[in-house]
């Protein structure tokens, strides 16, 4: 007996683990920089130049990078910057089969605060959250036919699932120039930059697809004049790509994320030797999910009239896509600036982060609550701070609708921010208003038995000689013809044309002639 085998392609989780990680140093301000007056803001973001994974640990080596934003009291307050990157090297514990391949690190920096030491010196203390998850895509074998030197009845049932059609990573790097309109004046230091992408539109083709959207750059910058604190431009810049990803094609699912891990950039004249053209290199991640729906006939039980047929079985876990969207939320919020903030004179720029606090299963689908957290910068009217950097908390909760939820169910919720517009009310007042995407992916964890094999023995013929060779049967409430013919040693087209039978649905209280066969 030969078992006809097509192999699946199925992925399950290999591994995941976690690790919060302090980061703690003090700095020096530069000898070339003015004392510390008022500490405004610090940004920070993380990089990695290599991630190895040996014996069940992922050993990391990295830097978080930061910005510290100041106010002088040497030069009429104005705003000067400090870069700098802390070091990084962690390791993480994993289980031992773990491999490099598909595996995701995700670091979420949680907290990034600078203290007042002295006029010279500042404390610096992060929180990072680093997570990482491995995958593995393999090929699960299932059984679709058997060829045999006797008769064999066979049921096949349909098996849908999502496999894993291609989980890779690749990058895209958009250069570009942004030009200062002739109202902003030359630029003499680029005092601190965001860069966020917005309008992500991707297009799945054969064997590649496309990806669309919007890096939007925000820059503070000290004038060459040096009239004032400090100057700011706000520009879009369109960007359009072609990915290659063999396997692809328009009916599958994507999942798709881009991640900024590099940018640099550099102040360069115009044509009239001005310096007005900021040249920008931003080098993004594109981490790559693809799934595929699929349906197989799989063989889920087998017998013969005219042999003794065991088959032996396998438990296979395998995922079902139940649902892909993307959920919109609208948030609009007040938030009232701190006793001891100066008053708002004009909105400067506002750029956001989404932190999804807890995902979980409620009675109509998913619940996901989280906040976006602002930063918002702004003109004061005070000398003494001429520009003000605040951050700003708006919670969010919404029901991702979700139909059949089982215990089973496991699903991810990727966050995106749409848009994000801040307004001032009055100078005490800022109007929050946001638009987001959760993008959410939700499998169905399925249990089958595949057979692997089936074993053969001759028939027992004084059990066979008990039941009788021609019977009367009545089909009963979900009785199906295939059930009737396996119990009675008989195959469903002698049921079918011993009873002039043309389809294998039957009705409750039908009345069956069945005849045992017996090959002698």
């Amino acid at each position: 007996m030969e078992l006809i085998k097509k192999n699946i392609h199925m992925n399950k989780l290999k591994c995941k683990s976690s690790l919060q990680l302090n980061l703690n140093d003090d700095i020096n301000v530069p000898d070339t920089k003015p004392d510390i007056a008022t500490i405004m803001k610090i940004s920070g973001e993380t990089a990695w130049e290599e991630q190895k994974i040996l014996s069940g640990k992922l050993y990391l080596k990295g830097s978080l990078s930061f910005c510290l934003l100041y106010l002088s009291a040497e030069d009429d307050h104005r705003i000067h910057s400090i870069f700098g990157k802390l070091p990084i090297e962690e390791t993480i514990h994993l289980e031992a089969d773990c491999s490099t391949e598909n595996t995701t690190l995700r670091t979420v920096l949680e907290d990034l605060s600078a203290n007042f030491i002295n006029s010279r010196k500042v404390s610096i203390k992060s929180l990072l959250s680093l997570a990482v998850t491995a995958e593995e895509i393999y090929d699960e074998p299932a059984c679709v036919a058997i060829e045999n030197n006797i008769p064999v009845c066979t049921r096949t049932v349909p098996l849908q699932l999502t496999s894993l059609a291609a989980c890779k990573k690749d990058s895209y790097r958009l250069r570009d120039e942004i030009t200062l309109p002739s109202a902003k004046s030359s630029m003499h230091e680029i005092l601190y930059r965001n860069i966020s992408l917005k309008n992500i539109d991707i297009r799945l083709l054969t064997d590649q697809f496309t990806i669309k959207g919007d890096a939007v750059v925000f820059l503070l910058y000290s004038a060459e004049d040096g009239e004032a604190a400090a100057e700011y431009y706000e520009s879009e810049l369109p960007f359009h790509a072609t990915i290659d990803c063999n396997g692809c094609s328009e009916a599958m699912t994507p999942d798709i994320n881009l991640v900024i891990t590099d940018k640099t950039f550099e102040i360069r004249q115009d044509s009239d030797g001005e310096p007005r053209i900021v040249s920008l290199d931003l080098l993004m991640e594109i981490q790559i999910k693809i799934y595929e729906d699929s349906t197989f006939h799989v063989i889920e039980d087998v017998y013969s009239p005219f042999a003794t047929l065991t088959p032996v079985y396998r438990p296979v876990v395998y995922e079902n896509l139940l649902m892909h969207n993307a959920n919109k939320v609208r948030i609009n919020d007040r938030v009232k600036i701190s006793d001891t903030a100066p008053k708002i004179m004009q909105i400067c720029h506002g750029s956001g982060t989404i932190h999804i606090d807890n995902t979980y299963p409620s009675e109509d689908g998913l619940m996901a609550e989280g906040s976006i957290e602002a930063d918002i910068f702004y003109i004061t009217p005070e000398d003494n701070r001429p520009m003000y950097a605040m951050k700003a908390s708006v919670p969010f909760q919404q029901l991702i609708e979700v139909h059949d939820l089982g215990p089973d169910t496991v699903y991810t919720v990727t966050p995106e921010l749409e848009q994000l517009t801040v307004l001032s009310n009055d100078s005490d007042e800022l109007e929050i208003k946001a638009s987001i995407l959760l993008n959410s992916l939700v499998f169905d964890r399925i249990t089958a038995q595949f057979i692997t094999e089936v074993n053969e023995e001759p028939l027992n013929y004084e059990e066979l000689l008990d039941l009788p060779g021609m019977t009367g049967y009545i089909v009963k409430e979900n009785d199906d013809l295939w059930s009737i013919a396996k119990s009675h040693h008989t195959t469903s087209e002698s049921i079918l044309a011993l009873n002039d039978l043309t389809d294998e649905n039957l009705t409750a209280g039908t009345h069956l002639l069945l005849l045992k066969e017996v090959l002698i």
